[in-house]
């Protein structure tokens, strides 16, 4: 009666424990890029250099596919916002059976305000 509650929790914490780990790894990633867009003179700078401070950022993270990885900017002008997305769906781990899965598709944004510093 004790393993299977055993081993449930195991597989939840494993699971839950991955979750966690590539949504601190899409957060920081998002805070690099929006932080490193400031250097960037127009909006398409700006762009350029939030796209590729996420991907060298995330590239440092052995569990996250980059195929899987889209990088999303928003840039008004005042403000700039970099969100990423990433599909777990493909991880073993998300395919377990008996355990409560969370969301598949990850979502992180940051945000940083261009105007009056």
């Amino acid at each position: 009666m004790v393993l299977p509650v055993l081993m449930l929790l195991i597989m939840g914490i494993i699971v839950y424990g991955q979750w966690l780990a590539c949504a601190n790894a899409l957060q920081q990633s998002a805070n690099e890029g929006a932080r490193a867009s400031l250097s960037g003179l127009s909006q398409d700078e700006r762009a350029l250099t939030a796209r590729q401070t996420v991907t060298d950022s995330l590239s440092h993270y052995d569990g996250i596919d980059q195929r899987k990885v889209v990088v999303g900017i928003q840039d008004d002008g005042a403000t700039l916002n970099v969100t990423v997305n990433y599909d777990m769906s493909d991880q073993p781990v998300m395919k377990l059976p008996f355990v409560p899965i969370p969301d598949k598709i990850l979502s992180r944004s940051a945000a940083v305000r261009l105007t009056n510093f």
